[in-house]
Formats: C-alpha cells, sequence, structure tokens
C-alpha cells in the first residue's frame, strides 16, 4: 500500500536526515584504524576530521534527490541507476570542490546512490522496508553493474578497476550487484546484536567484522594483497570481550598507521550498516 503524499514526502526527509546522521556517526566514532577519527589522521596526510565534517555538508543536498529517483522510478531499475549516477556524479563535483580535491567519500557516495535510490523504490509502493525487500531491490538495481563498468578499459583506471583486473573481485560494485551480502549478513547483524552494549560498541564491533571480511579496494590500493590480508588477519586477532574492544582498535590503529594501511571500504559500509538499519527500524 502506497502512502499518503505528506507521509511519503516526511519519509523521504527522516531518511535523508538518517544518511547524514550515519557519516556523522562513522567518522566521529573513535579509535578507528588507519582512519580518520578524533585522535588522528589514521594512514592519510591529505586530510583530518574538519575534512570530512566540510565534505558531509557538501554532500547533505543530495541524499534526498538519491531517494527521490528511486520514487520516481519504482519499476524501471536501469532508468533508475541512470539517474542516480546522474546525481552521484554532481555529489562527487561537490564533495571535490569543498575539499579542495580531497577523495573523502568518493566510494561512500556510491553505495549512498544505491542504498537510498533503492530505499525510495520500495517507498513508493509499500510503507514497511524489510532487510530482505531492501537487499532485493539492490540487487535488482545493480544488475549486470560490473559488466557495465568493466566491460571497457579506462584511461586512468580507479583502484576498484585495477584491483578486478587483477584478481577478478569487483570490489564494491560486487558487493552491491550482490546486494551487499557483507552488510546484510555480517556487519547488520553484529550491529544489532551488540547493541544490548550500547551504539558505540554496536559500531565498532561492527567495524572489526567488516575487516575481518570485506575485499576492501581501498587497504589493496595502499598496500597490494599482502596489505588487505593483513588487516584481515590483524582484525581476526580479537577475540575479548566487548568492553575490550576500543583497546584493540587503539592498538591496530597505530599498527596501521605505521604500515600506511586504510580500511577505507569498510569505513564506508559501516556508515551504510548504521542507515539500513536505521531505515528497518524507522519502517
Amino acid at each position: 500500500m502506497s502512502l499518503a503524499p505528506n507521509l511519503l514526502a516526511q519519509r523521504v526527509q527522516e531518511a535523508a536526515s538518517l544518511a547524514k546522521i550515519a557519516m556523522l556517526k562513522e567518522v566521529m566514532l573513535t579509535p578507528k584504524p588507519g582512519l580518520v577519527d578524533q585522535n588522528n589522521n589514521g594512514s592519510h596526510e591529505d586530510m583530518d576530521l574538519q575534512t570530512f565534517l566540510t565534505s558531509i555538508e557538501a554532500i547533505n543536498p543530495y541524499l534526498q534527490p538519491f531517494i527521490e529517483a528511486g520514487i520516481s522510478h519504482p519499476n524501471t531499475p536501469k532508468e533508475c541507476f541512470k539517474e542516480l549516477r546522474s546525481i552521484g556524479i554532481e555529489c562527487e563535483k561537490s564533495m571535490f570542490s569543498a575539499t579542495k580535491g580531497v577523495n573523502t567519500h568518493k566510494g561512500m557516495i556510491f553505495s549512498l546512490a544505491v542504498i537510498l535510490g533503492s530505499f525510495g523504490q520500495i517507498l513508493k509502493t509499500q510503507k514497511l522496508i524489510t532487510s530482505s525487500l531492501l537487499h532485493n531491490q539492490i540487487k535488482t538495481l545493480c544488475a549486470d553493474l560490473m559488466d557495465q563498468d568493466f566491460a571497457k578499459v579506462s584511461k586512468n583506471p580507479s583502484s576498484g578497476e585495477r584491483f578486478y583486473k587483477l584478481y577478478g573481485n569487483g570490489g564494491i560494485r560486487q558487493e552491491a550487484q550482490n546486494g551487499y551480502p557483507t552488510l546484510f549478513s555480517i556487519s547488520l547483524p553484529t550491529f544489532s546484536h551488540y547493541l544490548k552494549f550500547g551504539e558505540d560498541i554496536a559500531l565498532k564491533m561492527s567495524l572489526l567484522v567488516l575487516m575481518q571480511n570485506l575485499q576492501d579496494s581501498t587497504l589493496w590500493a595502499r598496500g597490494a594483497e599482502d596489505g588487505l590480508n593483513y588487516v584481515q588477519h590483524y582484525a581476526k586477532k580479537f577475540n575479548g570481550e566487548p568492553k575490550n574492544i576500543s583497546k584493540f582498535l587503539k592498538k591496530m590503529d597505530e599498527d596501521l598507521i605505521i604500515r600506511y594501511l586504510s580500511p577505507g571500504g569498510s569505513a564506508d559500509l559501516l556508515a551504510m550498516t548504521y542507515l539500513i538499519h536505521g531505515l528497518i527500524a524507522n519502517s
């Protein structure tokens, strides 16, 4: 059953606000191994906490249009994806302009477009948003994404394109085409489970499982296959009580900074974990 226009507009505004909060929750979470947080700049010399806050403000005006694109194309995924990509390109331009060329959120903009667009497609026709519905809607929206994006050879290939060429792994595009299985099957259940210990611990435990499982092309770009494997194996060393997770992440942060490694893909999906949890809880 479709929502009344006033309720639909309210849900759109609430979801866009939640997406901004999700980005803020991710960057403010401290400590985060190799990532910008309130303690340090992680393994980054060209960005700090203020750079991320500035970037989030630049991205914010595009969050509602992502949802509205889904509402406009509830049953035409190719047309919807085309519009989302167009909005995403403008969003990237705004981000780069605000950060003076620093790439703070390019990967996250892609996931925001896909997830918020899929949310809008579902919201057009019914009120209730479930994990299964959103997972399947994303798969429909992103069907054949890797074939489309990797069929042509770029003059200046991204780290994701090089990752795919060398290892046959599509990185975030593969995650999206498969409906973000790492998110829906691993980090989202982890976040929900550990919320009983508080939001801070739930976020940190979710980041930990993402670093353990995600084929993070951002890590690969800095440390190649050895760097990716190192972070995954390091993250798997934690087997203590949830209350000790901050101590573990702080030590891991020091180690990754020395090695110039940064699990940016895991950070992106951490924000998306928070976002999707909220979208489902608020439906």
